[in-house]
């Protein structure tokens, strides 16, 4: 019993010191102020005018941003030798994700011995016709053919070199595969001494930045008149619901998705920290403006309803605490509009109400 009581006593001791020295609790109930001490414990903000605007709730997830993924594929087939990155690693671009050893790498280097042993004789060659060239013993003809040789041997020699450092070649029959990107590894379908081939349809990674993601929003067919581009938006989640993101619907999917009878809407979110998961569930909720009317707006932990009625707890200009009764035009997840009981620029209580509102109906 005293356990269930000890917050009882002390919230009215609380508000007793905040409210001063007093003969009795029917005065503390009849006049309370905002203290020094009481500040601690609520919070005050002051009423302002808004457009009314309604807020339609939908159901949402944060994807990954497809501008953003990249999906690596097999050059070669050949074995897995070494994986050096697993789902979840943060990678730079250019770094190794793994190695394959490959009979096509090694025809590949093959080639390239060869390219440079004829780019040494079609230069030793050339060097031999422009000599017997000066001596009078080969044509002008002659020199022009040894020339177009070494040509030909450089292109060749530089077309392989390309190749090696386009597809990571390292030598002994070996490519390296690397991130063509900085990011996560989001994807990864490739095991040490795996076989693969290069005709395969599957990605050995996937790659995605976090940097910026996308919240995919499922809109039923009777509200899609209700959203549209540049739509404000605030998005909520379970892992951290004293959190909220905004942003804006950035694009209108016009499609209904044959299953769900849904259509989809995106939103384009900065996600710093990488809060936001791929994979996570969001509360999306999309206001929309009505237009020729404005009215207080105030946050729904101010209202404290009783008896079929709602209440603010208002603090005047001497620091007075007072209730006051409110008619509630509009009430949306995180905030609610006032038909009546209080004007712009009044202040009120947002926090801890309930705790000034028992004390101020004390008998």
């Amino acid at each position: 019993m005293n356990r269930i009581l000890l917050p009882v006593y002390f919230c009215a001791a609380l508000l007793s010191a905040c409210a001063g020295p007093t003969e009795n609790s029917k005065e503390i109930s009849q006049e309370l102020f905002l203290t020094d001490s009481l500040k601690s414990v609520v919070s005050v903000d002051t009423v302002h005018l808004y457009d009314v605007t309604d807020e339609l709730t939908l159901n949402g997830r944060v994807t990954f941003n497809q501008e953003q993924v990249a999906r690596v594929f097999p050059i070669f087939g050949g074995t897995v030798t070494d994986v050096y990155a697993e789902i979840g690693d943060h990678v730079r671009k250019g770094d190794v994700l793994a190695t394959i050893r490959s009979g096509e790498v090694a025809d590949f280097e093959k080639q390239k011995k060869e390219a440079e042993q004829q780019l040494i004789i079609a230069r030793r060659n050339l060097q031999s016709v422009q000599d017997m060239f000066t001596s009078g013993m080969a044509s002008e003809r002659d020199v022009l053919q040894a020339r177009q040789e070494l040509n030909n041997a450089e292109a060749e020699e530089k077309r392989i070199t390309e190749i090696f450092s386009i597809y990571h070649l390292a030598g002994q029959s070996l490519y390296q595969v690397k991130a063509p990107v900085s990011g996560f590894i989001v994807e990864k379908n490739i095991n040490k001494e795996m076989q693969i081939r290069s005709d395969q349809n599957d990605e050995m990674f996937i790659l995605s930045g976090l940097e910026n993601v996308w919240v995919m929003a499922d809109v039923y067919e009777s509200d899609i008149s209700k959203v549209h581009e540049n739509a404000p938006v605030r998005i909520t989640t379970l892992a951290y619901p004293d959190r909220t993101f905004t942003g804006k619907i950035d694009k209108v999917y016009n499609m209904l998705n044959d299953e769900s009878k849904t259509m989809n809407v995106r939103v384009k979110l900065t996600n710093e920290d990488y809060l936001l998961k791929p994979g996570m569930f969001t509360n999306v909720y999309v206001q929309n403006r009505v237009s020729g009317k404005q009215l207080p707006r105030i946050d729904s932990h101010a209202l404290v309803f009783e008896n079929g009625k709602n209440y603010v707890v208002t603090v005047d200009t001497g620091n007075k605490l007072s209730i006051k009764e409110v008619e509630v035009y509009r009430q949306l997840s995180k905030d609610c509009y006032l038909s009546s009981g209080v004007s712009e620029g009044e202040r009120i209580l947002n926090k801890n109400v309930l705790l000034v509102y028992n004390a101020l109906n004390a008998d």
